[in-house]
Formats: C-alpha cells, structure tokens, sequence
C-alpha cells in the first residue's frame, strides 16, 4: 500500500494549506519503506516528518537557486513483524521506484529486507540511505556492482556491539567490586532469530562467537541461542523454565522486533523459586529491547503499560536522546522537539532518520542537482553534527563510529523501576579516560551508573567502577 505523506506536524490542517498554497512549489521526492503497521515505524516516519518539516519550513532545499520542498512517499513493508516475508520490502522499493517515481530512498529497517532491496535501488541507479544494522549493507557497496548508491544511516552491529557489548562486562565488574549486589555471572543470551543477529549468536551454545568472549571476562554462559517469535501455546513460560533450572543470573536480550512485550510479561509473571542461583528472584534482563525504550504516556507506547509492569528493572540500549542526553547542543532540543510534536520520546533510530535529511539536503545543495550520481561524491563527503553526534561515512558508505577520545556516536542505556518510569542509568560517554571495546577497555579508567535498581526493586542509585 502506498501512502502519500506531505511532511508535517500541524496534521490535515497543514497538509491542506501546504498543497493548496504551493502547488506550484518543486520538491524532492524521497520514497521510504517502512513498518508502518507499527509501532517502530510510525516512530521512524514520525522522525522523518518532523526533519521535513523544520527543513521545508526554513525554506527547503535550495538547488540552482530554486528553493525544493522535501515531499514523503511511504510504502508499508510490514517488516517490524519478523514472519512477514522479504518480497514484501522488494516490492515496496520496486514501487517507489517505478511507480511512485522518487528522487531518493531513504528507510528500511529489518536487516534481512534490506539487504535483499538493496540490488533494486542499484539496479535502478537510486541513492538509498538505509536503516539495516547488519554488515552486509557494506559488503554490498565494496562488492556489488552499483553499491554506491547505497549507504547506511544506522550504526553496523560491529558499531554497536563495540558500545554495549561493553555494559554486562561493566556490571560485572561492578558486582565484584561490591558496588552492586546483582550477581550477573551465570548469563543467559537470547537472539531474534534475524540477520542482525546471526553474527553474534551464530549457532548457539558453546559454539557461539559470543560464548569464549563472555568466558574471557568471566561470564559462565550457561545458554545462548535463538527465541521463538511465536511460542508454542502463546507462552514462553518453556523457555523460562529451562533458563532457571540451568540458574540463570542475567539474561541478555537482542531483539528488534515487535515480539518482546509477550516475553517479558512472561518473564515478569514467572515464577523464578527454582532459580537458586538468582536467590529466587527474576535474573535481570538487559539488552537491546527495541520495544523496551518506549516511553509514551499510553498503553500502545508505553512498554512499562504494554507489559503490564512486567518490564519493571529491565535496563535497554538507545543511540541518541531517546531519553534528554544531552550529547552536544543539539540533543535536547530534538527531543523536545520530538516530545511535543508526538507525545512520546524518540526511538532507538528516530534521531538517524532525522538527520539523514540535513545531510542529504546538503549533499543536493552542494550537487546542485537531484541526480543520485551527482549528490553520491557530497554525500560521502559528509561531516554532519546532529542531535546523535558527528556523523560521517566509511569508503563503503557505513556510519563511521570513533571510540576515542569518545564516541562520535555514543550508546547509552536506560532501566524501568517498578514506579513506572524509564531513568537513565549509562552512557558510553561516562568512560573515562577514554571508551574502548568491551574486550579491550583500558585498565585504570572508571565508568560511571546512575539510577540502578535490583532486581528485587531495591535503589541502589549511583556507582562508578574502576575497570
């Protein structure tokens, strides 16, 4: 289904007034494959309206000293929904092309979909800057022929694992310090099954490339391996029962999918008395929970509401201010900005959407042109600061990621109470003297948490470790 969509965010009001008054107006025609049956999706659009708007209002982009307004064409991929199949991004990239006529992609989430769009923008010589996590988005643009019309917005997992591969080896740490009286040392890994994740999870157990890392800096994995997005019997209570009896301390989580508020109000609702290791009490889940870093104020985007409170002390990652962090100048007023316009906080990936149309608006200024050949050279030559950071691309068109002397684009993470509300609790910024990977962080230098809570739901409040 395709959905035009005039950027705003004064609603129908502003759609009227904007294509009665201007439609004379040029525009620049960016064509986005997306999820928007939704949540994520929404979010993802939702960042690109808010962009296109501020972008359109100060007077749009100015190419041959003709001002172009930036106009939206979507197309719903269903993608957020793990068993929706691949042809499904296919076709909607085949039919912004060919049917919809735009100028640039810009979208895609699921890493499996967009690799398989990514030979049709190529084909069709269309500028794409995609959202995928997964290294094969460079491999294509060193590879494939026509790679260099793709490049990608988000950071690889190679990127994030570097970043929050860090945190349970922090809590570790912390633990053992006596900082902390959660011990984490018995983990759990639990992957979607999806291409994002395949490269950490690989085939499960012993055989994992995360099992000799996590027994290098003294886990004992005592489970790795996928979760079924669809549980038999609607219940994931199997899984659970396995993961206490194996005595599960943490159980470590990487999901981008729409599949979490089952498993964690499972998780929340189960009955951990088996779990001696744990004393009894629910191991703590932390992670990258997608879901988790909603913060709206209902029960369709609030995950505290969705799960029923079952997400009480689950701690989750974000890029950006998807809570007020306040990375340079920029952060906070984007997140309120945000805020104001849609009720909620931003997403995981709501600030790389926003920002890919800055510098690609100032690629086509540069280019003069809305030719993909032409814009390709400024593009890569992008030195952007934006409320995530300093964004730049790699000679294969990946998001480039400096670890020191901090990070151009730094993670932090957040952990639900069981009042309700999402803190604060680390950020990547908070390592001193430097952050550097997990694996190989300097002795000597401290990381810093805020706002922990066990859990049993007792505050611990803030800590710093010396690594």
């Amino acid at each position: 289904m395709v959905i035009l969509v005039v950027a705003g965010v004064g609603g129908y009001f502003a759609y009227k007034q904007l294509t009665s008054s201007s439609s004379s107006t040029p525009t620049i025609t960016v064509g986005m494959p997306f999820p928007l049956n939704s949540i994520i999706g929404q979010d993802l659009l939702n960042a690109a309206n808010l962009a296109v708007s501020q972008i359109n209002g100060a007077g749009g982009v100015l190419v041959n000293n003709t001002s172009y307004q930036f106009k939206i064409v979507t197309y719903d991929t269903e993608e957020a929904d793990p068993s929706i199949p691949i042809a499904n991004g296919v076709s909607g990239v085949t039919s912004l092309i060919t049917q919809s006529n735009v100028n640039f992609l810009m979208g895609g989430y699921r890493s499996d979909v967009v690799l398989a769009e990514l030979p049709i923008a190529a084909s069709y010589h269309k500028l794409y800057i995609t959202f995928g996590a997964d290294t094969g988005i460079s491999n294509f643009v060193a590879t494939q022929p026509g790679g260099k019309y793709i490049f990608n917005g988000f950071l690889n997992t190679t990127n994030q694992n570097a970043q929050y591969g860090a945190l349970p080896v922090f809590l570790l740490e912390a633990y053992l310090e006596g900082k902390m009286p959660t011990n984490i040392t018995n983990i759990a890994v639990l992957g979607e099954q999806a291409a994002w994740t395949q490269a950490t999870i690989g085939n499960g157990g012993t055989s994992s490339p995360l099992y000799p890392i996590l027994k290098a800096v003294g886990f004992n994995p005592v489970y790795i391996n996928y979760f079924p997005l669809s549980p038999s019997g609607g219940s994931y209570d199997s899984l659970l029962t396995t993961l206490a009896g194996l005595g599960t301390q943490a159980i470590y989580i990487l999901a981008a999918g729409t599949e979490t508020p089952l498993l964690i109000s499972n998780y929340g609702a189960f009955n951990w008395a088996s779990d001696t290791a744990s004393g009894g009490v629910k191991p703590l889940m932390l992670g990258a929970d997608v879901m988790s870093e909603y913060n709206g104020s209902t029960s369709s985007n609030n995950y505290f509401k969705m799960t029923n409170g079952a997400c009480a002390d689950e701690m989750t990652f974000g890029w950006g201010p998807t809570l007020p962090f306040a990375i340079n100048s920029l952060s906070i007023p984007f997140y309120n900005a945000y805020e104001k316009a849609y009720g909620q906080n931003p997403g995981f990936a709501d600030g790389f959407v926003y920002s890919a149309f800055f510098y690609l608006a100032s690629a086509i200024e540069k280019a003069k042109s809305l030719s993909s050949d032409a814009v390709i050279p400024y593009l890569e030559q992008t030195q952007y600061q934006g409320p995530m950071g300093n964004i730049s691309f790699s000679s294969t068109h990946g998001l480039v990621v400096n670890l020191a002397p901090w990070p151009s684009i730094p993670a932090f993470g957040m952990q639900w109470h069981q009042n309700g509300e999402l803190y604060p609790l680390w950020s990547s910024l908070w390592t001193t003297p430097n952050f550097v990977a997990a694996a190989t962080f300097q002795a000597g230098s401290t990381t810093t948490f805020e706002n922990y809570e066990t859990p049993s739901g007792t505050l611990v409040g803030s800590f710093t470790v010396l690594l």
